[in-house]
């Protein structure tokens, strides 16, 4: 079964871990973290297929295009990391190593099928 959320559900979490619930920046931005995993190919087969890239979309297209004030890459993080675990693909990564993917996608040295492809290693 695949899960589908909406921008509620990142809102949801955007209030659980970013101080004094931090501003919409670009609304346009949210609705495109939103639903970004959920984009599919012709005649309904889902583009993104795996849990893992389906998760990796909302980190990256968080720190891509912004669509908090602040906070982006904690909201993002939270969300691919609670899209995993609510899809049943909890994951565990070592101390520092989300930081590291956040640092690496901000400087192009990884992007949304890297993201994808630690978090799939990160699998409990």
């Amino acid at each position: 079964m695949t899960l589908y959320v909406d921008a509620g559900w990142v809102l949801n979490i955007q209030i659980e871990v970013s101080p004094e619930n931090t501003p919409i920046r670009d609304w346009g931005a949210l609705q495109c973290m939103a639903v970004r995993h959920r984009y599919e190919r012709l005649a309904g087969e889902p583009y993104y297929e795996e849990v893992a890239t389906r998760a990796a979309t909302f980190l990256h297209t968080s720190l891509r295009l912004r669509p908090f004030t602040d906070y982006n890459a904690s909201i993002g993080m939270a969300c691919a990391w609670e899209y995993m675990v609510q899809s049943g693909e909890p994951i565990t990564p070592l101390y520092g190593d989300m930081a590291k993917l956040v640092t690496d996608i901000r400087s192009d040295e990884a992007d949304l099928q890297e993201a994808a492809r630690l978090l799939r290693s990160w699998k409990v």
